[in-house]
């Protein structure tokens, strides 16, 4: 998977807060526990590349922050693409 894909499916090149430099990038931060986000600690523990390779996407857990920002809309779009191909 490219390493501009967050787990979740934002654009890191698309992403004010990347492009900003407000934003670490989420695969290669090292999280700690009480700071680490939801998505990239569901996909560790379940060992997928990101939320579009779980059985149970499109999750309820991740239903509010893919309608938070358009950015987070069309993450949403693009994991359905990909869930789809797999």
């Amino acid at each position: 998977m490219n390493d501009n894909i967050a787990y979740c499916g934002v654009d890191c090149l698309a992403c004010p807060d990347y492009l900003n430099k407000s934003c670490p990038s989420c695969r290669l931060t090292e999280w700690t526990e009480e700071d680490i986000c939801m998505p990239v600690r569901c996909c560790r523990e379940k060992g997928i590349e990101f939320c579009g390779a779980c059985d149970s996407f499109p999750c309820k857990d991740m239903a509010e922050f893919y309608e938070e920002s358009d950015s987070h809309r069309k993450a949403l779009e693009r994991m359905k693409a990909i869930s789809q191909k797999l």
